[in-house]
C-alpha cells in the first residue's frame, strides 16, 4: 500500500475510487493496460462491510477470465461455505428449493474485499492509496481533482485525472458530484444484517430467504457459514419502509416473530454481533451510468438485483466492464454496454416487484403454486 503526503499532487491516468469489488475488479481488468492507474479507498483494510456475504460462483468465473488463478486463489485463501442450493420460504413453512449449476460461496466481505485487494496488489501495477478519503471533485482544465482527506482527518493529497471509475458504494459521492445524481428513496433500500450461532435445522450449503405477505417487499435471509455461524439480516426499499413508521431493526424483530419456520429456527440461536445497517441502491430505475470523465460502477451505478438482492455479482460485472471499457479505448460504450447487458437483464424483476407490491396476496398464490415443477423454473429464471 502507498503513503501520500498532504501537499503532494499527484496525476494519474484514472483513478478509481472505491476498493471493493467493482473498484478491484476494475483494477485487475486495467492492470496491464500501460496506464498509471490509481486505487483509492477510504477505508483501512481489513474493514467490515454490511452485507448477505454470498459470493456468486459467476462472479468468481468472471474475476477468472481477466485474472487467471483467482478462483482457485479464492477456494484456497478465503474462508468460505460453499452452498448449491436456495430456498424461498412462505409462511406456510413450503419452501421453493433452487439447485444452481455452480456452486456459490458465503464469506465475511472483510475477508472477501481484501482478498481482492491483495489481488490488486500482488498482480497489477495499480498503485493503491488506502484510508484516504474522496471529499470533493471539481472539474479545471479538462482534468478532474479529487480533493482527499487522510484518516486521521488532515487534508490528503489532491489527484488530478481525466478518468474516474466510481466504485464509491451508495450513497457515492462521485455519482452526485459528477452526474448529478442523489439517492432517491423511491429506488432504494435499507438492509440490516448480524451473525448468529446455534441456529436449529439449519442445513450447510443451503440459503434460506424468506417472505411473509405483511413484509413485502421486504425479505429475511439466513445464510449459513463457516464455523457453525449464519448471516441473518433483513431488508427493504425505503418508501415501504417509512410507510410502515418503523426502524429497520424493528422489523427485522418483526418479522422474526411473525413467520414461524424463523421463529422456530432462531429461538434458541444467539446474536453475537450487533445489527449493521447500509444502503441498497436497487436497479429501480434507469439512470446515467456514464459521462465526461465519469464511468459508475456498483452500488454508486445503482446495480443491485431489486429481487434477489444481490450486489456483488453486478458489482464485479460493471467493474470488469468499466475496466475493459477503459483499457480498449472504447469508454464512451460503456453505459451503452451496461444498458444492455445488466440494466435489461433486470426489467422483468422490477415489473414483478412492483406488481406484487400491489397485490401481496399473491406471495400466498405463489406458495401453493410452488408444489409445480413448471412454476419453480420459472420462479428461478425469475430470480436469477
Amino acid at each position: 500500500m502507498n503513503e501520500a503526503a498532504a501537499c503532494e499532487r499527484i496525476i494519474a491516468d484514472v483513478v478509481i475510487v472505491g476498493a471493493g469489488p467493482a473498484g478491484c475488479s476494475a483494477a485487475l481488468a486495467l492492470g496491464d493496460s500501460g496506464k498509471k492507474i490509481l486505487l483509492l479507498d477510504k477505508a483501512v483494510f481489513p474493514r467490515n462491510k454490511t452485507c448477505g456475504d454470498s459470493v456468486p460462483a459467476h462472479a468468481l468465473i468472471g474475476l477468472e477470465n481477466i485474472s487467471p488463478g483467482i478462483f482457485d486463489s479464492f477456494l484456497h485463501k478465503v474462508p468460505s461455505l460453499s452452498f448449491r442450493f436456495s430456498a424461498l420460504v412462505f409462511p406456510t413453512g413450503e419452501p421453493f428449493v433452487f439447485k444452481w449449476p455452480l456452486p456459490g460461496y458465503v464469506t465475511e466481505r472483510s475477508a472477501f474485499d481484501g482478498f481482492l485487494l491483495d489481488r490488486v496488489v500482488e498482480t497489477t501495477g495499480v498503485e493503491v492509496f488506502t484510508g484516504l478519503k474522496a471529499v470533493d471533485y471539481q472539474r479545471s482544465n479538462g482534468l478532474i481533482q479529487i480533493y482527499t482527506q487522510e484518516a486521521g482527518g488532515s487534508a490528503g493529497p489532491v489527484v488530478s485525472t481525466p478518468l474516474i471509475i466510481a466504485a464509491d458504494g451508495a450513497p457515492s459521492l462521485a455519482a452526485r458530484k459528477l452526474a448529478g445524481i442523489v439517492p432517491d428513496p423511491s429506488v432504494y433500500g435499507q438492509a440490516v444484517r448480524c451473525y448468529f450461532e446455534g441456529i436449529e435445522e439449519l442445513e450447510p450449503g443451503m440459503e434460506l430467504i424468506f417472505y411473509h405477505p405483511r413484509f413485502f417487499p421486504g425479505y429475511f435471509w439466513i445464510f449459513p457459514m463457516t464455523g457453525g455461524r449464519a448471516n441473518v439480516g433483513f431488508g427493504m426499499p425505503e418508501t415501504f419502509r417509512r410507510k410502515t413508521g418503523t426502524s429497520l431493526a424493528d422489523l427485522l424483530n418483526h418479522f422474526r416473530e411473525q413467520h414461524p419456520v424463523v421463529r422456530r429456527m432462531l429461538q434458541n440461536a444467539r446474536q453475537v454481533t450487533p445489527l449493521r445497517g447500509g444502503m441498497v441502491p436497487f436497479a429501480m430505475r434507469k439512470q446515467s451510468w456514464s459521462g465526461p470523465g465519469y464511468l459508475l460502477t456498483g452500488d454508486a451505478a445503482s446495480l443491485v438485483d431489486p429481487v434477489s438482492g444481490d450486489g456483488i455479482m453486478y458489482a464485479v460485472r460493471s467493474g470488469l466492464m468499466a475496466g475493459l471499457a477503459v483499457r480498449n479505448g472504447k469508454e464512451d460504450l460503456y453505459g451503452e454496454q451496461v444498458e444492455k447487458l445488466l440494466w435489461t437483464r433486470m426489467k422483468s424483476q422490477r415489473r414483478a416487484i412492483r406488481l406484487v407490491s400491489a397485490f401481496p396476496a399473491l406471495i400466498s398464490a405463489a406458495s401453493l403454486l410452488g408444489h409445480y415443477s413448471w412454476f419453480r423454473r420459472g420462479i428461478q429464471h425469475w430470480i436469477w
